[in-house]
């Protein structure tokens, strides 16, 4: 198996990309020797890599350091441990390399250096492009798809509290307006309005919940309507997160990515260099083009797209630059110095002709002039005109650096068809199509609907109250001798003893210890099977929501967000110690509110 397995990654490296690269050269020689088994050759063979890498200014070869990461994986031991570090020299960067050590490391039973091992390939996805975008993105979806669920926890355990003072209210209000017979009727047409409207099961639940809000207490009625309103938005934001950070790298940003890294990706060279036709008319694609092969160890197809740079650019002295530079490479120093000077007839301020042209001079003999150029760059860039943008196969020639600027720039050149061609996605309009969906529209309306019933709510029909001692509803307007705190019964039987017989007493505190053992079971059965349900429905409401979102958040990251995605993001990764660590902080969060929920009186 281990030997199908490098010409099958050698085959999807070179799928678009000219024959005979120096860099590809040298990784036959590798695969080479790993085929036949011979680690000390392909170790050899790497670090010709490495140098011909060194002398093309590449810094990342990722491809080829995932394919030794396969190789590693595939063959443990003495040999996968040297290729496994030689797959790390490749790309410093590549979270692979880390997470396999470690898991070897742990295995062996090493656990100090697992450890370190782990801290390193985290700190490494974080800083490989690809990883992180993908963990962003996850923790994005893990963050909203947790929030989602509390808030909806926090809205069925408010709408299952309140129901009862609900149908209480409903029905006083069909006692006042029809006869008592018909208060049920009317109840039941408030209670289940949106079905009578036509409307979904979903609606009905929200409506519901909008109708609890007079029942609360002032903080938790701001978080109520703010959950409606945060739902509402929950489909716009994965729409926004699947348009953003869940597609695929665009090419102009991995075009980017290679030259600020100066990586090896052959993949997107080959991507480029199939829209010439698209941009041929554009100089800087050629010269961005021509940079890329060069980095690729392209030198003599380089040399074609720096020509043709010259030719369409309006300033043509960087491409100029670029060819004089490969023409000094190959020997031709009179041909070098003849485009040096044409460059400096187009800008004599560059910095970078005149350094290349005093090592031109140099090695035609004439040093004088070389002194000459040499100081003149000098006097444009300080001493360090040697050391200017990125060496050559020769350190001393210098080459200016491309960046993402030059690729934004090539970007606002292009016209809309053929920013289309290079795969530029333009504005999307899903997430506003989102947020007139069925679902967004439902709470982002029970959220207003919810605001006006409580502003008439409270200036014309106010909440029922329930008895602190016996649990019984009753309205103050009601009858006499209600307190805001007791019901006319428990006034009577705990403030006016004298005229209450016993065997009222006796059967008022029966109903009063049921009222508690059964308050007192759900309230201990909601601080489990609800986080923090007892403190966001009492004087705690934000401790509340934050113990219900942490627990949330633990509890689904270890049963799907994790095992589903992060293996997916990093094969290589251990998940089972972040599975572990998540399910018992939930289990403590958890702990912690059932326990204060029993103990709460």
């Amino acid at each position: 198996m281990t030997r199908r397995l490098f010409p099958l990654l050698f085959v999807s490296l070179v799928a678009a990309i000219p024959a005979q690269a120096n860099l590809m050269d040298a990784w036959q020689d590798v695969q080479a020797s790993l085929t036949a088994g011979d680690t000390a050759g392909a170790e050899e063979a790497i670090q010709s890599l490495k140098e011909q890498a060194a002398e093309l200014g590449v810094r990342r070869m990722t491809s080829f350091a995932a394919a030794l990461v396969a190789w590693a994986e595939a063959n443990p031991g003495a040999d996968g441990e040297a290729i496994l570090q030689a797959a790390r020299q490749l790309d410093p960067e590549y979270p692979a390399t880390y997470f396999l050590q470690a898991r070897w490391e742990w295995e062996s039973g090493t656990y100090i250096d697992s450890a370190r091992g782990y801290l390193g390939g985290w700190n490494a996805m974080f800083r490989y492009e690809q990883t992180r975008r993908d963990i962003t993105a996850l923790f994005i979806l893990w963050f909203v798809a947790a929030l989602a669920v509390t808030f909806l926890a926090v809205a069925l355990v408010v709408t299952l509290r309140y129901l009862r003072s609900l149908v209480y209210d409903a029905r006083s209000l069909g006692g006042r307006l029809f006869r008592p017979a018909n208060a049920w009727v009317l109840t039941v047409v408030i209670i289940l309005l949106p079905l009578f409207a036509g409307l979904g099961p979903v609606w009905l639940a929200v409506y519901l919940f909008a109708m609890s809000w007079i029942y609360l207490k002032q903080p938790l009625r701001i978080w109520a309507f703010a959950a409606c309103l945060m739902l509402a938005m929950i489909e716009p934001t994965l729409a926004w997160i699947q348009h953003s950070e869940l597609r695929s790298l665009e090419l102009i940003e991995r075009v980017s990515t290679a030259l600020d890294e100066r990586k090896a990706d052959f993949s997107t060279l080959g991507e480029f260099s199939d829209l010439e036709a698209e941009l041929d008319d554009l100089a800087s694609y050629h010269l961005i083009l021509g940079e890329l092969l060069r980095l690729h160890g392209e030198p003599a197809v380089a040399k074609i797209q720096f020509q043709k740079a010259t030719l369409l650019a309006p300033d043509p002295s960087r491409p100029l630059i670029f060819v004089a530079n490969l023409e000094m490479e190959e020997g031709n120093n009179k041909r070098a110095i003849q485009l040096y000077n044409e460059a400096l007839a187009k800008d004599k301020s560059n910095a970078f002709a005149y350094q290349n042209l005093s090592l031109a001079f140099d090695l035609s003999r004439r040093f004088q002039e070389g002194d000459a150029a040499r100081a003149t760059a000098r006097g444009l860039a300080g001493r360090s005109s040697a050391d200017l943008g990125i060496r050559g196969l020769d350190p001393r020639i210098r080459y200016p650096r491309l960046t993402s600027e030059d690729v934004a720039e090539l970007v606002s050149e292009m016209n809309p068809d053929q920013r289309l061609s290079a795969g530029r996605v333009a504005f999307s309009v899903d997430p506003i199509r989102q947020a007139l969906s069925p679902l967004s529209l439902v709470f982002a309306v029970g959220a207003f609907v919810g605001l006006g019933i409580l502003i008439f709510r409270t200036r014309s029909f106010g909440p029922a109250r329930e008895c602190s001692k016996c649990g019984k509803l009753y309205r103050l307007e009601s009858g006499f001798g209600e307190s805001a705190v007791y019901c006319s019964q428990c006034v009577s039987v705990f403030q006016k003893r004298d005229v209450v017989s016993i065997e009222q007493q006796a059967a008022k505190l029966d109903q009063i210890k049921r009222w508690e053992r059964w308050t007192g079971f759900l309230r201990r059965v909601s601080g489990f099977v609800v986080p923090g349900s007892h403190d966001f429905l009492g004087a705690h409401v934000i401790r509340g929501i934050i113990v219900g979102f942490v627990a949330c958040f633990c509890l689904t990251g270890a049963l799907i967000w994790v095992p589903l995605f992060l293996r997916q993001i990093e094969p290589q990764m251990s998940i089972s110690i972040i599975q572990i660590a998540l399910v018992v902080l939930s289990a403590l969060v958890i702990l912690r509110s059932g326990i204060s929920a029993w103990n709460r009186r």
